[in-house]
């Protein structure tokens, strides 16, 4: 955990807490958390509570990586881990945390044109980037982490040549993925972060293999060796390695000696910066309206031509809508306003694939594409608006989000409804004043009485809409002035 304070566009950092939970640890093969573990994180994470409680909401930011990605009970464990820290705790995908620790080590870095490769060793992962300034080119996350290949290729703890042959080639394989187009696109300079890299340039530093700072590909090779004449994890005794990092040091060695080997890297710099670096300036960019999910959301509607004249008026009318609801309705007026903002600019993007049923495809596409900022919990929010706003409802179209997210997410649903009832001729033609109260599970539209008698069509839809609105338990009143 890092806090920091803002001064003048930066960050001065205020404290540091550290526990090695090794949550990938507790990760059997169909995705179980083994429960010994989970309270380890746990009885950390309310240790880590009591630092924050004096913080508001929006100045925490917390996140799950690999192991929570990967986990098949992740849900039930947020719960309980929420409820231990004190604050939302979000699972980002891999592509989301490659893009948060190049922004946590391009910040700590003099900003020049030079391309850099970003490599960091997780528990559950290795991420690897490659960028230039503040913007990442290339991105991709590896499932290759520290803890993994050590439970993968040394769970006894014995230390033999075929295990480490095989976690070898297993890195190896795993590059090849990446390493034509990467080695294509070229760096000047490789740096490395997190507990794995800095453990292994602390040896480095304690054995004197290197006089100059950073990592050699000469001196990683020697530290490997050196490993290798030990019979067993347990017994390795390195100048620089702590007892905390000793038992998953091999496997994150041996991630980096076959990154190394891959892409054909010399030499490493170590940066202190990281993931928890990148989700502090990432939060600092929303708080001054720098916010990457904007950015996201309008390369995703401009990627499948979305009518962006027609999005604005259903924007304008839902937040017309929203405004009026909003004492009643939306106690997290901000969360809920930025959700509202984003359906309606993406909610059509489906129409480039089909227009029969589009919702559907416009809530698979924001479910499962890669929007930089973020979460899966916030695509999946968004894609449930954004599925819900046309055709039948009912409350199972809510039921596998947080129950306290549920109600929120369904009257953000209906105020996106009733935009496009409104807006179905798709022209640009005004509205007249539309009413919005909220009485008990009764939502009251009031509209002027001439203007319906030329809209029949609304009439109808109007009917139609309070018919499939009863299925979740609102009852749709249309009165005239």
């Amino acid at each position: 955990m890092v806090v920091a304070r803002e001064e003048k566009g930066q960050l001065v950092m205020l404290d540091r807490i550290r526990e090695m939970v090794r949550l990938a640890e507790g990760l059997n093969d169909v995705g179980d958390l083994d429960p010994e573990v989970e309270q380890r994180a746990l009885d950390c994470l309310s240790r880590f509570g009591q630092r924050l409680r004096s913080l508001e909401s929006g100045n925490v930011s917390t996140v799950g990586t690999n192991t929570l990605r990967r986990s098949r009970n992740a849900e039930a464990f947020i719960i309980k881990a929420e409820e231990a820290l004190g604050f939302p705790i979000e699972i980002i995908s891999g592509v989301e945390e490659a893009r948060l620790i190049y922004q946590g080590v391009a910040h700590t870095l003099e900003q020049d044109e030079k391309n850099k490769l970003i490599v960091d060793i997780g528990g559950g992962s290795t991420e690897l980037i490659i960028g230039e300034g503040f913007v990442p080119k290339l991105m991709k996350s590896l499932e290759m982490g520290c803890v993994m290949m050590t439970k993968k290729f040394f769970a006894n703890g014995k230390i033999k040549k075929d295990a480490v042959t095989a976690a070898r080639i297993y890195v190896l394989q795993l590059m090849k993925e990446i390493h034509y187009n990467y080695r294509e696109t070229g760096w000047q300079v490789a740096i490395g972060s997190s507990g794995s890299i800095k453990s292994i340039e602390n040896v480095i530093r304690g054995m004197q293999l290197d006089k100059r700072e950073g990592i050699s590909r000469e001196a990683l090779q020697q530290v490997l060796k050196t490993c290798r004449q030990y019979k067993s994890i347990s017994e390795l005794d390195l100048p620089g390695l702590s007892e905390r990092r000793k038992p998953v040091f091999l496997g994150g060695l041996i991630v980096l000696n076959g990154v190394f080997e891959a892409l054909d890297i010399e030499h490493m710099a170590v940066s202190q910066g990281a993931l928890r670096e990148g989700l502090l300036y990432d939060m600092m960019g929303r708080r001054q309206n720098n916010d990457i999910r904007n950015k996201s959301i309008t390369s995703l509607a401009n990627r499948f031509h979305i009518n962006h004249q027609h999005a604005q008026r259903i924007e304008q009318t839902a937040f017309d809508f929203f405004q009026q609801l909003r004492d009643a309705w939306f106690e997290d007026w901000q969360h809920a306003s930025n959700i509202l903002r984003w359906a309606c600019e993406v909610h059509e993007i489906g129409r480039d694939i089909s227009h029969s049923a589009y919702q559907k495809h416009s809530a698979y596409i924001i479910q499962n594409a890669d929007l930089a900022g973020f979460s899966r919990q916030e695509q999946r929010r968004l894609s449930i608006v954004v599925g819900g706003h046309l055709g039948k409802i009912s409350a199972e179209h809510f039921e596998d989000v947080h129950l306290d997210l549920r109600r929120m997410l369904l009257y953000l649903t209906i105020v996106l409804r009733l935009s496009v009832i409104f807006h179905r001729s798709r022209v640009a033609s005004s509205l007249p004043a539309i009413g919005l109260s909220v009485h008990g599970d009764s939502l009251k539209l009031t509209i002027p009485d001439q203007w319906l008698t030329e809209h029949p069509l609304t009439i109808n839809d109007l009917d139609q809409e309070n018919t499939l609105l009863l299925n979740v338990g609102i009852n749709l009143q249309l009165e005239t002035n």
